[in-house]
Formats: structure tokens, sequence, C-alpha cells
């Protein structure tokens, strides 16, 4: 497996998570519960399996896990540097129009990461999309019991995520879109945000929300992402299900709101920003997955 490392000059960052102590300890008692409800998160990739090598930028192993002293970053990593896996389309000779960069969600080990990015691909084939598909991975193997290090990683790495897209736009002048699943959702809202913070507001021509695990207020024009989402992405489509009994339950429990994956824009959305419902799919893990997913309904709005 070939790697290569591209890595800001900076100091080593440490901070406390954006949520209280004190709130945390309030859902203790309704996080408690998870460890015993695995079985809601027993969803995966279906039969697909995605080579070890399939095209991704990676942060894994970039954060370790300090409920006390905030998540903080291991040795030699910055806020802004991740890794590469595989042949980068693009970096490898090729001259790619546009890519689909995929964001998986929580609890999904490094080994399985890469089904993930080809059921995507795959998916995406299926309904005519024929340009590259590349993968972005992160620590989101937590634990159940650990959902707001989990939410802390998942945001800190949209910074590590808008490098990326930053240098791949850069180098390959190609067209980049945004596809986050669940707490990868999450992952795309913090890049946008990321990327307004720098100043590009011109290089992600969508982003594609499925089933996200954020605040379904964040998205609205006064909410945390609410600027960034209108300034950042030609277009934003958030793909929701009302009957989605992973975010409905565990999301509810451990943030005491609604996600938009859930619900939809909770307040006025930015005019670039549509809510899709999909009812029809049949449960958390499958918005992506062929046949039962709305892969179809995503590459329609490209």
């Amino acid at each position: 497996m070939d790697s290569d490392d591209h890595r800001e000059n900076g100091p080593e960052t440490t901070r406390i998570g954006r949520r209280t102590v004190l709130r945390g300890g309030a859902a203790a008692v309704g996080l408690a519960g998870f460890a015993g409800s695995a079985a809601a998160f027993d969803g995966d990739d279906g039969d697909i399996t995605g080579p070890a090598d399939f095209p991704r930028a990676t942060t894994r192993g970039h954060f370790d896990i300090h409920w006390w002293d905030g998540d903080q970053l291991t040795d030699g990593h910055t806020e802004e540097d991740y890794d590469t896996v595989g042949d980068i389309p693009g970096y490898d000779g090729s001259a790619p129009d546009e890519v689909v960069i995929s964001v998986h969600g929580w609890l999904v080990e490094e080994s399985d990461a890469p089904d993930h990015f080809a059921t995507v691909k795959q998916s995406l084939r299926d309904n005519g999309y024929d340009s590259p598909v590349i993968g972005f991975s992160y620590d989101s193997d937590t634990s159940l019991d650990d959902w707001w290090p989990a939410t802390d990683i998942a945001e800190r790495n949209g910074k590590k995520l808008a490098n990326f897209v930053t240098d791949y736009r850069e180098e390959t002048g190609a067209r980049v879109r945004l596809v986050g699943h669940s707490m990868g959702g999450r992952v795309v809202s913090a890049t946008l945000k990321a990327l307004y913070e720098l100043g590009k507001t011109d290089y992600v021509e969508s982003a594609t929300l499925l089933g996200a695990a954020t605040d379904n207020d964040a998205v609205a024009v006064d909410g945390e992402y609410g600027e960034s989402v209108a300034a950042v992405a030609k277009s934003v489509d958030n793909f929701w299900k009302s009957d989605d009994d992973v975010l409905d339950w565990a999301y509810s429990t451990a943030e005491f709101d609604s996600a938009v994956g859930e619900e939809g824009c909770e307040g006025t959305p930015p005019v670039n920003y549509t809510d899709h419902n999909v009812d029809y799919v049949p449960d958390h893990f499958s918005y992506h997955e062929p046949g039962d997913g709305c892969m179809a309904d995503v590459v329609s709005e490209f």
C-alpha cells in the first residue's frame, strides 16, 4: 500500500471539545445505552468490497481521545495535515474534469473504509456517473460510548479535508463534489466552513449530505454553517428520511436535538441548499447503496 504524507508546519494543538463537561455528564445516562444497543449500528456496505489501496486522503491515527483534556492531535500532526493512500486520480497522470470525494460515517474501521468508498463508486456508476471517486477516511471508529469525541474529531477533520480539497483543486483544476454519509456529513459541513474561512469559495461544485449527523438548524442561514453553505458550494443537497431510526434515537439522545438527516433544515435555508425527503430508503445505512439507496436522485442533482 502506497502512502504519501502531506503536512503543514505548525505546533501540535490541544483543546477542550466544543461541548461542556456539564452537558456531557447530563447525556451520560442516555449515552450509556449505546453499548447495549449496538445492533442499531450493525449496518454495512452490503456485498461490495473495496481494494485496500482505494485512492483516498486519510487522517487515521491523527487524534487521540482524552475526555478531560480534549481530543488531541498525535505527535507529528497538525490541524491541517493529511496522508494519501493509493493512486489519487489527477495525481497519477490523468486529468479528470471533476471528482467525487466520499466521506464515510461513524464507527467505520480503517480496514472497512474502502468498502464504503467502493459502494459509493458502484452506486454512482450504476446511475451514469463515471468521474473518479476519491475517499476521505478519518478516526471514526471510536466506540459506542464516545459520541462526543467522535463529533469533535469529525468537525476537526473539516480543516484537514479542506486542505486536501485546496491542494487537489489547485494542482489538478478538477471540480470537486463532496458526498458525506452520517457523521461524514458533519465532516463535509465542517469542511465548507473551513474553506470559507480560508477564502476558498469557488473550489466545491456541490456538497451532498446523506442521513447527515449535523444539527438541523446548523445549515440554516443563521446557523453555524449557514454562511459557508451559501458561499462555498454551488449547490448543497440534503437527503433525509423522517424514519431514520439511528438518527432519531442516537442523535436525539446524544445531542438533545434533531439531525438534518432526519428532519431537513430547521429555519430558512440558504438559496443554494435543497432538502430531499427520501423515505423510500429502507434504513440509515442504505442511502449510498446500489438498488435500495437514493444515489439516482443524488446524481440527478449533479
